[in-house]
């Protein structure tokens, strides 16, 4: 398990109250998984996944899985969305906020990703 950082609560919005716990991790199985689907970006997704998720952008609430955030960072020309699952409950088992998976998207699937979930927190 690879340890990220902290989460800056201010960029979480409500749910700054709802988390047992500020960590977040990537799992050995979570890298794998980021490996497998998006090898052709793995490299640079890996280079900035940790700025990504403690410096985003932009973060929005994935309205389709409970709990669950979109860190944006712009990197090159594109965005880096950091997908992350927080732990709300204490669950002993996950006791971590967990990265579930990342990859780069364009402007274009931004804005459609904007439309379609909350924005929670947008950096000036």
């Amino acid at each position: 398990m690879q340890y990220i950082g902290k989460i800056d609560k201010q960029k979480i919005g409500y749910y700054a109250n709802k988390i047992s716990n500020d960590e977040i991790v990537l799992t050995e199985e979570r890298k794998l998984h980021i490996y497998e689907e998006h090898k052709k970006d793995y490299q640079l997704i890996m280079e900035n996944i940790k700025n990504g998720v403690l410096n985003p952008n932009e973060v929005l609430k994935d309205n389709k899985n409970k709990d669950t955030l979109f860190f944006i960072s712009k990197i090159d020309k594109n965005n880096l969305n950091v997908v992350i699952k927080l732990n709300t409950t204490n669950n002993e088992e996950h006791p971590n906020n967990s990265i579930m998976t990342a990859w780069l998207i364009r402007d274009s699937n931004l804005k459609k990703l904007r439309e379609k979930n909350e924005i929670i927190y947008k950096s000036e």
